[in-house]
């Protein structure tokens, strides 16, 4: 309220005080200030239709003082009346020409009216007025070149060089527009010239190699920005543009210089360098190639950016290409500790800690794991199998069908979950509820080797000629898809099976046919690397029912230095 009642006496003293001066101001020129000065006390007021009203009176008593034009036009723009601001603001140019308010008002309605030439032409009159304003010169060439105008951009470029004393961004600006225009020969020219004038000129060696690079000239590109390293060693831009030409040429020179330097530079962002390292690690060549600097880089990583945990992940990534599992846990658990909960995190350090046969880990990380993934079978799968490993059997399958229930697309899983089952089941030495979930796993995944074998093996301790049909069958099967590698164990399984089928074949010569495939299967088995205490007995049992007892004696001897105090096998050389 103050203030305004400040302007009111301000606007009530004006009249008095020209009233006071009319031996200088005649009597048109007194009325015209009147309503002058009304119509700015109604702007200030806000009152715009009655200060619109008395500029229009200012227009009529002085036609020639430029004013009153320029604040309709002003009044005109800020309602949106573009074409009726255009107007006012022409006739206030054409009074006072070298106004550049009223240049800068008309540069604001083309921009709105989208005259962009006519925009363009107010900036070559403003540089008329004031040619060495660079900002003028500036936005009438980007006007031109926004208009496809090329040419008339260049020439505005060189009337520019004349007036502004510092041309460095003239002169990039003139190879950039050849550059637009695909003219990349002139574009180079204009910038080698420069920089042959100016050899430290950071600006002109920046833009050089950049035109290099367009035209795939890689090795002029790259000692262009040995020149920039030269002159500034923590250049980011060489740096990080010397190490992309070195991978698209496969080139050696300077190569691990310039990788170290990166990762050595605090100018260059943590985001940029874990670019480059996941560019390093999807590429065996790579890792191959800068193996030797991996580790000091992944140091110097951590040490300059310690807070950020995907530096973390890739050392503990690294540690595990290279087999460094004490190292890659730590890595792993150091990003779960500064706040990273992520899901194969979690699985890496449980697969390490199965790997390692650390039951106690794997039990603590997946139940920490289902604390935030509660809905991720996975983890209920891992703490199972800890569970089946300390012979909890029933609170594995608890665990597991647990687990199953979040199980919505992923059959790989869901038949493993099936088949561990199977497993507890056996162990708690419950037949059908074991073979049952045997048959859901073969029935998601009719391939499962293992399911095979080990079904195939359980089958057959059972005996009896139906079990032992069905565990031939499953068996062979596994055999023929491990054919191109094969397994001791499931060799063994195979070999198993025929001797349980002989002890209770009637025909002599069946019998006999089956004892001998099994010892050459068994012989196969040794072949391929098959030397446990199990198989051996087993062997030894073969020999037996071939009448080979100092055979049979030496493979039982051979299981008993594995697995000393064997009883059953004990039992089997006494009774020999």
């Amino acid at each position: 309220m103050k203030s305004k009642n400040l302007i009111l006496f301000f606007f009530i003293l004006i009249p008095i005080l020209i009233l006071s001066q009319e031996d200088v101001i005649d009597k048109k020129e007194k009325k015209y200030l009147h309503h002058y000065f009304l119509a700015e006390k109604y702007k200030v007021l806000d009152e715009i239709e009655k200060a619109r009203l008395q500029y229009e009176i200012c227009i009529k008593e002085n036609p020639k003082e430029s004013a009153p034009f320029y604040e309709l036009s002003k009044i005109s723009f800020s309602q949106g009346e573009f074409n009726k601001a255009k107007e006012y603001i022409m006739d206030a140019k054409n009074i006072a020409p070298e106004n550049i308010w009223y240049l800068y008002l008309l540069i604001e309605i083309y921009n709105q009216t989208y005259e962009f030439e006519n925009q363009a032409k107010v900036w070559e009159d403003l540089i008329k007025i004031e040619p060495e304003k660079k900002l003028y010169h500036f936005e009438a060439i980007y006007s031109y070149i926004n208009l496809g105008q090329l040419k008339k951009a260049i020439k505005l470029i060189q009337k520019a060089k004349h007036h502004i004393s510092n041309i460095d961004d003239l002169v990039i600006l003139e190879s950039e527009i050849y550059t637009k225009d695909n003219n990349l020969e002139k574009a180079t020219e204009i910038i080698s010239l420069e920089a042959k004038k100016n050899p430290n000129n950071l600006k002109y060696l920046q833009k050089l190699s950049e035109l290099y690079i367009l035209r795939s000239e890689y090795d002029l590109a790259n000692e262009v920005y040995k020149k920039i390293l030269n002159l500034d060693p923590e250049n980011t831009t060489a740096l990080l543009a010397s190490f992309k030409i070195n991978q698209t040429k496969f080139s050696e020179e300077n190569d691990f210089e310039i990788f170290l330097k990166i990762f050595n530079s605090r100018k260059i962002s943590k985001e940029q360098k874990i670019d480059i390292l996941f560019e390093v690690f999807s590429d065996n060549k790579k890792i191959e190639k800068y193996n030797e600097y991996i580790p000091r880089v992944l140091d110097l990583c951590i040490k300059h950016h310690s807070d950020e945990v995907t530096f973390y992940v890739i050392s503990g990534d690294y540690k595990l290409l290279i087999n460094d599992y004490k190292g890659a846990l730590d890595n792993y658990i150091i990003s779960i500790e500064y706040g990273l909960k992520d899901k194969v995190i979690y699985e890496k350090i449980l697969n390490i800690y199965l790997y390692k046969n650390e039951i106690d880990q794997v039990l603590i990380y997946s139940d920490e794991a289902l604390n935030y993934f509660s809905f991720e079978p996975i983890f209920y799968y891992y703490k199972s199998i800890a569970q089946m490993y300390k012979l909890e059997h029933s609170q594995s399958n608890q665990t597991l069908i647990k687990g199953l229930e979040f199980i919505f697309d992923d059959s790989i899983l869901k038949s493993e979950m099936y088949s561990l089952m199977g497993d507890n089941y056996h162990k708690l030495k419950n037949n059908k509820e074991s073979d049952k979930y045997y048959d859901m796993a073969l029935d998601i995944n009719p391939e499962y080797i293992l399911v095979l074998n080990n079904y195939s093996y359980y089958l057959s301790l059972r005996g009896g000629s139906e079990n032992l049909l069905k565990a031939e069958k499953m068996i062979i099967k596994c055999l023929e898809l491990t054919r191109e590698d094969p397994q001791p164990s499931f060799l063994d399984t195979y070999a198993w099976v025929l001797y349980k089928q002989a002890l209770i074949e009637k025909d002599s010569k069946i019998k006999q046919e089956k004892l001998s495939l099994s010892k050459k299967t068994m012989d196969k088995c040794f072949n391929f690397g098959g030397d446990s205490a199990v198989i051996f007995d087993h062997y030894g049992d073969i020999l037996f029912q071939l009448n080979d007892f100092k055979g049979a004696k030496e493979y039982w001897e051979k299981a008993i230095k594995i697995d000393s105090g064997n009883e059953t096998i004990e039992e089997k050389i006494k009774n020999l």
